[in-house]
């Protein structure tokens, strides 16, 4: 007897994305743990294409270059005297962040 196939309800599909996206942040809180890295706090959105996505900020380290060799520069900033550079990582469908901080030189 052939098992009846049936398309999973936008209910069921949205459970199962919401059980996916917070495996994924234990996962990611987890492994930072055990590696020692200070987490700070998380945030969630949806982004334009209506997927969610959770950005875990941590304490920068320099550690985190070694960590994560597959980091990506995100952006730089001003804040008076420093230049602040913000880095990511992927790590089971949630990015990582932290920030250096720079004082500029006169």
């Amino acid at each position: 007897m052939a098992a009846v196939q049936t398309e999973a309800s936008p209910r069921d599909v949205a459970v199962s994305q919401a059980i996916k996206t917070i495996t994924g942040l234990l996962k990611t809180v987890i492994y930072l743990l055990q590696h020692g890295v200070y987490v700070i706090g998380f945030r969630g959105h949806r982004n334009d294409a209506g997927v969610d996505r959770i950005v875990v900020q941590v304490a920068a380290s320099p550690y985190l270059t070694t960590l994560f060799r597959d980091a990506i520069w995100l952006r730089q900033r001003q804040d008076g005297a420093l230049t602040i550079h913000t880095w990511f990582a992927d790590r089971w469908g949630v990015r990582i962040e932290w920030e250096d901080v720079c004082a500029n030189r006169h």
